[in-house]
């Protein structure tokens, strides 16, 4: 489900998490999801309530982890960048870099005021990891206002922290408690959003977020 990439090669730099090959295949599944009439209908809803948020001179928006380049195509932004490891070509403003590295936002030609990951973090790093880099972005980068990120889980699997899937990938499921994980950072608006896809299951249940600087 989601933002997931194939075949896990070796372990990069940061505490839990994996560094994978894209496939074709995978593209081909991902690109078919996205344009599901219910992955589309609540991915839309998401990014209009987000653009509601959007300051006079609106979003400018580092993506992490961009893989195809949804929100590029469909979510509300005055500038974007998108950024990751991998090069799909789906992206005309891309900087090829690790999107968990401190330096991220110093690569951007402008101060973001808004980063969102669809799928990339939530799916490929534990929750302490990825709250973590959340506390970081908005600690290091004073111009980030606003952040849109999403996970999800399996119904039907939902007490895993990780499932297995087709072609060896492993996914990790959002499923931690909100009421766990207050911080000092950032406030924290989320909504789940069952989303059963003919890619990848009738079970399936997004978990979307908002963030805020406090």
């Amino acid at each position: 489900m989601a933002i997931k990439k194939a075949k896990a090669t070796a372990s990069d730099n940061v505490s839990g998490s994996k560094s994978a090959g894209y496939t074709e295949g995978f593209y081909d599944m991902y690109r078919n999801y996205l344009v599901e009439p219910q992955v589309r209908a609540n991915h839309d809803l998401i990014f209009g309530i987000f653009k509601k948020l959007a300051p006079q001179n609106g979003f400018l928006v580092m993506d992490l982890g961009c893989g195809l380049g949804e929100y590029s195509k469909y979510g509300y932004y005055s500038r974007y960048v998108g950024i990751d490891s991998n090069y799909t070509g789906a992206v005309k403003n891309f900087i090829k870099a690790d999107y968990t590295s401190q330096n991220v936002a110093k690569m951007m030609p402008y101060k973001p005021n808004a980063f969102v990951s669809l799928f990339s973090i939530e799916s490929c790093y534990p929750v302490n990891d990825v709250y973590a880099l959340y506390e970081r972005l908005f600690k290091e980068n004073s111009s980030l206002m606003y952040g849109l990120t999403s996970g999800f889980f399996y119904e039907l699997r939902k007490d895993k922290e990780t499932v297995g899937e087709s072609g060896g990938i492993k996914s990790y499921q959002t499923i931690e408690s909100q009421s766990e994980r207050m911080t000092s950072g950032f406030a924290e608006l989320r909504t789940y959003m069952k989303t059963p896809s003919n890619m990848f299951g009738k079970d399936v249940v997004e978990v979307w977020k908002i963030l805020l600087r406090k």
